[in-house]
């Protein structure tokens, strides 16, 4: 008698042992259009993590790179097209997860929107290149704690303040002191490695609501020398306080005025009065709509530090400090990158970095 050949495996005849090792999700994964077993899922998915720690190092932050490494490896699951998702959704049980799922979506969404009001956050990043050159962050210049990345709790229930408040010690305190009307940070940077770099820095205004960086000012220092940022006004002209033409008023205090990188364009005086000399307040412009200010630090030698203090309120003399801005949050992160670094390491292709890829990176760094 002659023997029955065994049907090629597809789809359709794979059979896997039950049990444990089968899927239990509603959608199952496949590769090649063959159904996995609940091990070989497991099997891939610890190869694709064991995969992108590895890229990592050697600096392949691309998700394009990574997958097509991951499918010559065999490290890939088809591509789910949604119609299978979608029904199991519309029938029996998923019908019912579904609704808990939106269920769930409101109550998170309702008690976001309880936490958020006028708070923002502030991270300061490494690019892959640096972290491969060996450079670190501190909170402090002994670099007791290095970091790839610092994180800074938001300032809340901010008030509208002042800038001849803000106290005088400002640029002397290390990591987060904030004070009842500000926010603000210091932090170090230092060439951990053995070559001599360039690097560009960049800080940003990652997210906000109401609008609130038009009323937002930034006292920034690198290594004790310092500028004012805030963004020009609606129509397009320069802040400054009081406004060009005012000279019926003016500050008398000139904060930080030795650590001012331009004192005199910085404090312009209006006139004097009694022996009283009244100041006019006039920072620099953001350089962008969501861009405060960039830089680049040539020449960083090894064991080289450089220190920055971020200083951010709302200025109470801005007309754009408003009840309006009541329940907004900023949020601001300062990038450090390789002045020869392309920007499409850390971005998206083509520049532009879309909803995904950020998720994508974000799940890469908890993943390591």
């Amino acid at each position: 008698m002659k023997k029955r050949e065994k049907a090629p495996e597809t789809a359709e005849n794979r059979t896997f042992p039950q049990g444990h090792n089968a899927q239990r999700t509603p959608i199952k994964k496949r590769r090649a259009g063959i159904v996995l077993s609940h091990q070989e899922v497991k099997a891939i998915q610890s190869g694709r993590k064991k995969l992108r720690r590895e890229l990592r190092k050697k600096g392949i932050k691309k998700r394009k790179d990574f997958e097509l490494t991951a499918s010559s490896l065999g490290l890939y699951f088809d591509k789910n097209r949604g119609w299978g998702l979608l029904l199991w959704l519309l029938h029996g049980r998923g019908l019912w997860a579904l609704l808990g799922a939106a269920a769930a979506l409101v109550t998170v969404l309702f008690a976001l929107s309880l936490v958020s009001q006028m708070q923002g956050h502030f991270t300061i990043n490494l690019s892959g290149d640096l972290l491969q050159e060996g450079f670190a962050l501190s909170e402090t210049k002994d670099f007791n704690a290095p970091s790839m990345r610092l994180f800074a709790e938001p300032a809340t229930d901010v008030p509208c303040f002042s800038l001849s408040d803000i106290h005088d010690d400002v640029n002397d305190v290390d990591g987060q002191h904030n004070e009842a009307g500000y926010f603000a940070y210091t932090f170090y940077i230092r060439n951990e490695g053995e070559s001599t770099v360039d690097f560009n820095w960049e800080l940003i205004v990652n997210s906000e609501s109401h609008e609130l960086s038009k009323a937002v000012w930034v006292m920034f220092f690198e290594d004790d020398v310092m500028r004012i940022f805030a963004k020009s006004r609606a129509d397009g002209t320069q802040e400054a306080l009081p406004s060009f033409g005012d000279n019926s008023r003016g500050y008398l205090r000139t904060p930080l005025a030795e650590y001012a990188a331009d004192a005199q364009a910085l404090y312009q005086p209006i006139t004097t009065r009694g022996g009283m000399t009244f100041y006019r307040v006039v920072p620099e412009n953001f350089e962008e709509a969501d861009t405060v200010v960039t830089g680049t630090q040539l020449q960083v030698a090894p064991k080289e530090v450089h220190k920055y203090t971020v200083v951010m309120w709302l200025e109470g003399d801005d007309p754009d400090c408003t009840d309006e801005l009541i329940g907004g949050h900023a949020g601001v992160e300062m990038r450090f990158h390789m002045a020869d670094e392309e920007e499409s390491d850390d971005e998206a292709d083509s520049g532009v970095l879309t909803h995904w890829d950020k998720l994508w990176d974000s799940l890469l760094f908890w993943e390591d």
